[in-house]
């Protein structure tokens, strides 16, 4: 068991593909990337203003701490940033000098993060507006390859396929952040209860899976993690949005199912406030290309 835990290739890619699969988010998606570009797309505004709060400085400042400690960023130095989203990480990367290429797939992202750049004044940011998964390693903006590839809890790496691209447009670093452990806010793990009459489970996404799969390919991510604690606080109308905006993905959200959610948000609102705590853990790893065990 020892040998197949640590040292077995396919044990891992079985065992993250089995998740993909069979977890209980990923038996019952609903929409394919390109839907949930679009939902992206809707949230772009909401989720760079959530980002930029406490819990999102806390692990920005966790990330390049990071990097500073093993010296992977430097003027000139060349970054693929892939789902870059807002420029939360591709904006300060340029800012210290990198020449930045952001993969984002949501328009709306990518507007958000362009103001960013203009307000900066950088011109050492290209964007991309693309899919990770669509990109095809022969193309001709890859072939110079990269210094850092950077992925930060993004769903374009979300399988061996697409951690391998990682890897192979990478020359000296790769960084790869995903959650650790359970995931789910209460309000997530009651609905699904509810609506599909099993418990929530535990992400397809947990960064167990490649962390197993690099380590038994011979690499050794430093590894590292960051505890948020976040409180938020909705008007019932907001809260009810923001659900059916997360179920939207796994079931048709029908009157009959806002009904639900809605008086599920009213019975645990105080003074039309619905406020939610949130425990999670972010994993951290970053890792050489060109040192294997």
């Amino acid at each position: 068991m020892q040998s197949c835990a640590t040292g077995d290739r396919e044990f891992w890619v079985r065992l993250w593909l089995d998740a993909r699969e069979n977890s209980p988010t990923a038996r019952r998606r609903h929409r394919n990337e390109r839907e949930q570009v679009e939902s992206w797309n809707r949230q772009a505004a909401g989720y760079a203003q959530r980002t930029r709060g406490p819990g999102g400085e806390r692990r920005s400042k966790a990330v390049h701490e990071l990097l500073r400690q093993e010296n992977v960023l430097a003027p000139g130095v060349k970054v693929l940033d892939i789902g870059a989203g807002p420029g939360n990480f591709a904006v300060p990367m340029a800012l210290a000098g990198a020449e930045v290429t952001a993969l984002e797939p949501a328009v709306e992202m990518v507007r958000v993060m362009e103001k960013r750049i203009e307000a900066e004044k950088l011109n050492n940011v290209s964007i991309i507006n693309r899919l990770w998964q669509e990109v095809a390693l022969e193309e001709d903006w890859l072939k110079g390859g990269f210094d850092l590839v950077f992925a930060s809890m993004t769903p374009g790496v979300s399988d061996p396929e697409t951690l391998q691209k990682m890897l192979d447009v990478s020359r000296k670093y790769c960084y790869y952040s995903g959650h650790s452990g359970p995931r789910w806010e209460q309000a997530h793990r009651d609905l699904w209860q509810r609506f599909f009459n099993e418990d929530i489970g535990c992400p397809a996404g947990d960064i167990l899976y490649p962390f197993g799969l690099l380590y038994a390919s011979g690499y050794r991510p430093k590894m590292s993690f960051v505890h948020i604690r976040r409180v938020e606080e909705h008007t019932v109308e907001k809260a009810v949005e923001n659900l059916s905006q997360f179920f939207w993905s796994y079931l048709d959200v029908t009157p009959e199912v806002r009904q639900v959610i809605e008086d599920y948000v009213k019975e645990r609102a105080e003074n039309g406030i619905f406020r939610q705590e949130q425990k999670i853990c972010h994993g951290m790893m970053l890792w050489r290309v060109d040192e294997i065990a």
